[in-house]
């Protein structure tokens, strides 16, 4: 039997790969087991690791080799390859065993594939299991899990439309500077709009451009909790495939300190739980993309600033000194968040704010900017589009693209007159610069690879 430790402390949290497409629920077989020690049973079928290392192992009599899985309960389309196990790792025996370290927040469904030398494959029945420090964890222990396992794994507790909508704001956003000491802050996100917003007492503070995650990797939309700022946070690759596939020079469970080239997680940290990130982008052309693979991407700047907002709301007793200090150096600086703070995450295509209609683009093509859709949404701010034909609505929503978005104002939607009077606009700062410079991009045809 081989010993595998699988570092999932990383599995999702600091790489922020979803990395395997889903093929289905787990299926049943009979011949076919998974199982986890030490565990306790909690309520709802969860179980609950005794420590944070638990030993996975599957039966399966004559098979080839085994993949573990994992889906997080915020995750209903994807779940992670943890470890692929081939017989003669597992010294000729009939079943596969991997210990597996958990995260504070562990909690999902862990399955097997089974494949065997005559090229099938079959699936266990999945087993739930959580961290005995997981919020999942605590409620099953008290019995409460329920209603909230159920909205978590739909991914919707949050709202699906934008905090800037009329509907909410009655079509006029209260701006102000950040007052220190007031605790009452919170963030929100549109993904299409790739905006950020910090929030405090009701009042806009700051909009910052972000970079999402791929349309293969999405970011969850839904409601997320920030408990900690984690300034020089490390990297410590997963014992996954996809780090032999993407970071050919680090090592599973290597401990990739923060300043090290090879770290992707920058001078700053934002844990979301269940693994997701809002951290440093790579480069200023991150912001307007999809470039990540489920997190939310900031430049050094932004995020340091929003950081810093977030420990003057708080009161937190951290110093300007020791901010500096960590942005200077590689010193790690943990800044923990009581109360959390709530962060919504949105998927709004069509915004009206101000009285302006805004168009975003459906950048995950979840057949949000249909007509129908956009008919309600104008209603539902008292315009009647009786007199608003299917063609003029579809001209409008095909004026977006991935780069713009197009806004019009509710008189000229009215009078029919919004083609005309509406327009363009990119969607960030960095949409601009695509735009300006299609000739250098010509010019170098052999630059244009994936990155």
């Amino acid at each position: 039997m081989l010993l595998l430790v699988v570092p999932l402390v990383t599995a999702l949290m600091w790489a922020c790969q979803i990395i395997s497409q889903d093929t289905g629920k787990p299926g049943a077989n009979s011949e076919l087991k998974i199982d986890a020690s030490p565990v306790e049973q909690g309520e709802d079928s969860w179980r609950i690791a005794s420590s944070d290392k638990v030993m996975v192992t599957v039966y399966a009599p004559g098979a080839r080799s085994a993949r573990i899985l994992y889906r997080p309960i915020v995750e209903t389309s994807r779940h992670i390859l943890l470890k692929t196990i081939n017989s003669s790792d597992a010294g000729g025996r009939d079943k596969f065993s991997s210990e597996l370290k958990l995260v504070p927040d562990f909690a999902g469904e862990v399955w097997a594939q089974i494949s065997y030398p005559d090229g099938t494959s079959k699936e266990t029945e999945p087993i739930q299991l959580a961290a005995r420090t997981s919020p999942t964890a605590q409620s099953a222990q008290s019995g409460s899990t329920g209603t909230d396992s159920s909205a978590n794994r739909n991914g919707s507790v949050g709202s699906s439309e934008s905090a800037q909508s009329d509907k909410f704001t009655g079509g006029k956003i209260e701006q102000g500077p950040l007052q220190p000491g007031q605790p009452d802050i919170k963030i929100t996100v549109n993904v299409p709009a790739f905006r950020l917003t910090l929030w405090q007492n009701g009042k806009e503070v700051r909009t910052y451009e972000i970079g999402v995650g791929m349309k293969k990797y999405p970011i969850v939309i839904g409601e997320r909790n920030v408990t900690q700022v984690i300034w020089n946070p490390e990297w410590v690759p997963p014992d996954s495939e996809w780090v032999t596939e993407s970071h050919s020079n680090v090592e599973p469970g290597e401990h990739v300190d923060a300043g090290d080239r090879r770290n992707p997680l920058g001078k700053l940290k934002i844990p979301l739980g269940d693994g997701f990130l809002i951290h440093q982008a790579s480069k200023p052309s991150d912001l307007g993309h999809l470039v990540s693979h489920g997190c939310i991407r900031m430049l050094q700047d932004d995020i340091s600033d929003l950081a810093n907002k977030i420990v003057a709301a708080r009161a937190l007793n951290i110093t300007p000194a020791q901010i500096d200090h960590a942005m200077k150096s590689t010193d790690r600086l943990v800044a923990n968040l009581k109360p959390r703070i709530i962060v919504d995450i949105n998927y709004d295509t069509l915004v009206v704010q101000g009285g302006v209609l805004h168009i975003y683009p459906d950048v995950y093509e979840r057949n949000a900017n249909t007509i129908e859709n956009f008919r309600a949404e104008l209603q539902s701010v008292g315009l009647d589009t009786a007199n608003l034909d299917d063609v003029t609505l579809k001209q409008m929503l095909d004026r977006v693209n991935m780069n713009e978005e197009f806004k019009a104002n509710l008189a000229d939607i009215r009078s029919g007159n919004a083609l005309v009077a509406g327009a363009n606009q990119p969607l960030t700062s960095q949409s601009i610069v695509a735009k300006k410079q299609p000739a250098k991009s010509k010019a170098r045809p052999g630059r244009r690879g994936r990155r």
